[in-house]
């Protein structure tokens, strides 16, 4: 059987970065919004929305960090979807 190859941090931070965009976007959260809840400059924003393009991860903040808030922000947003689009 075939292993499975370890992801990449940039791909784990492209998934769960899309995973937030694509929950926010089904309950109507707009990008100023996003950014603030992720507590990010928008300099900030911009780096990090700009790794779905093919840039560079960001040095700020750092990955561990984000990914943090990205999974505390998404599971929140998960629970709002649920109640919002029930």
């Amino acid at each position: 059987m075939p292993e499975a190859s370890p992801l990449a941090p940039r791909d784990i931070a492209r998934r769960e970065l899309r995973q937030f965009l694509h929950l926010a976007e089904r309950i109507g959260m707009d990008a100023e919004r996003l950014r603030q809840s992720l507590r990010l400059s928008h300099d900030d924003w911009q780096r990090w929305v700009g790794i779905l393009h093919d840039a560079p991860l960001p040095a700020h903040p750092a990955l561990p960090l984000l990914l943090r808030h990205l999974g505390y922000l998404t599971s929140r947003l998960d629970r709002c979807a649920a109640v919002v689009l029930a």
